[in-house]
């Protein structure tokens, strides 16, 4: 999807933004605290039903408002989100409303860098098990269904593991069942998925870290030599004890590796930003070998990144057909990056929550 028309209202301190005619690529200065980022949070919202800086809705709902609302628009798509106070929302796509937020994030494909990407490799498994779903998600048509079904069970299966330590095996005896089967073929799923990406992510890990050599390792969250199902009856005290279910593809991992060991030890700061960059620029790669365009949000493009790393960054998204929407505080990035280039964008200066079309 690539946004032609941008409102948003009630969000944080902006005034009513209204923008037309976006371009391919989109770029928003001023200084800290203007609202730069609060244009990229929105579009967060709208595409994935929650904020990447607070988890709150009325954090980012305007003070003194019962609602924040978030409209985009296509040659093809108008698309809409309404959010609480509460957090519930109103989702509508053409006019129609819609249950899932899943089905407004598959219209509008989104991935965000910005400085607490490097997250992904310093803080636990849970983020790289995120950034590997976000491209099942899109990609693999049964895993949606497959995770959903998964999730329903160990749901249900933790709810009885809190209530009562006294269950024996033939009262979880259904939930283990629909666990282990909905759980390999999520295991079987990814490992096809994994193999494909590798073959993607060579390509950015030679532009942007060719010096280094790096391995993804997946690592199922079960031992897969003998299956999810007798992990699930062999550790069945454990689970009563500890009162959650420890074996499943809810515990995978994704590991990045170097030959000098894990990349969390191993690389520096400017390192690991380039290798999420790298994961994300092949996974729209991927995305785009499906004919299907990303939406990227680049937030402090500047940071950490130098002017080399920079421009490889903007020339291979430019090449892969994404549409960009980024900040900085320095408006000289636009000059150095645009002024003489062949790429379609657009400057809008950002001041106290008003946004101006340069």
């Amino acid at each position: 999807m690539h946004i032609t028309r941008l409102n948003i209202q009630r969000v944080r301190n902006l005034t009513t933004v209204a923008l037309q005619d976006l371009q391919p690529f989109n770029i928003f200065y001023g200084a800290n605290g203007s609202g730069k980022t609060s244009i990229l949070e929105a579009l967060h919202i709208l595409a994935t039903g929650r904020s990447f800086r607070t988890h709150i809705a009325k954090h980012y709902i305007q003070y003194q408002c019962q609602d924040a609302l978030i409209f985009a628009q296509s040659a093809y798509e108008k698309i809409g989100l309404k959010k609480n106070l509460s957090g519930e929302q109103v989702i509508k796509v053409n006019g129609d409303s819609i249950a899932t937020q899943g089905q407004l994030a598959k219209i509008l494909p989104l991935q965000l860098l910005d400085p607490l990407s490097t997250d992904i490799i310093d803080h636990g498994a849970k983020a790289r098990r995120q950034l590997l779903d976000w491209l099942m998600f899109h990609v693999e048509p049964g895993f949606y269904q497959n995770w959903q079904h998964y999730s329903r069970a160990l749901k249900q299966r933790n709810s009885l593991l809190k209530r009562s330590r006294q269950l024996s095996l033939q009262d979880l005896s259904a939930w283990n069942q629909m666990l282990s089967h909905y759980g390999e073929q999520l295991h079987q799923q990814r490992l096809a998925m994994l193999a494909e990406w590798k073959c993607y992510l060579v390509e950015d890990l030679a532009a942007l870290l060719p010096d280094l050599e790096i391995e993804l390792e997946y690592q199922a969250g079960f031992h897969v030599e003998h299956g999810l199902l007798q992990d699930l009856t062999q550790h069945h005290q454990r689970d009563l004890d500890r009162r959650y279910t420890e074996y499943g593809p809810h515990r995978a991992d994704l590991r990045l590796k170097t030959v000098h060991g894990d990349v969390a030890q191993v690389l520096s700061r400017g390192q690991k930003k380039l290798l999420i960059m790298a994961l994300k620029l092949s996974q729209i790669a991927m995305l785009h070998a499906c004919n299907r365009e990303t939406v990227v949000l680049l937030d402090d493009v500047t940071a950490e990144l130098d002017l080399a790393a920079q421009q490889r960054l903007i020339a291979r998204l430019s090449q892969l057909g994404s549409q960009v929407f980024m900040t900085t505080l320095d408006q000289d990035f636009i000059h150095n990056h645009f002024q003489n280039s062949p790429i379609a964008y657009r400057q809008y200066k950002v001041e106290s929550g008003q946004v101006i079309a340069v």
